[in-house]
């Protein structure tokens, strides 16, 4: 079965948005990646890992858009 990726089916509102990363994580992506390790490889991958999860990111929050508002909403008395 294939993931909705959405709040309420698959997602819940405590799951990160943003998923972290770690040094370790870093070095190996360097490793496995980089014919030359120079601070601009490293650099170019961290960059590289960002912009990836930051792509993720933005396809939760759009896939997510009227859960999201729905849910920022309530409580509140113009629920319009």
């Amino acid at each position: 079965m294939e993931r909705a990726w959405k709040l309420g089916e698959d997602l819940s509102r405590e799951d990160s948005l943003l998923d972290g990363m770690s040094f370790d994580e870093l070095i190996l992506t360097v490793h496995c990646n980089c014919e030359k390790i120079t601070p601009s490889a490293v650099r170019k991958e961290l960059k590289d890992i960002i912009e990836s999860r930051m792509i993720d990111t933005y396809f939760l929050v759009e896939n997510n858009m009227s859960e999201i508002i729905a849910l920022a909403k309530e409580g509140r008395e113009e629920n319009a």
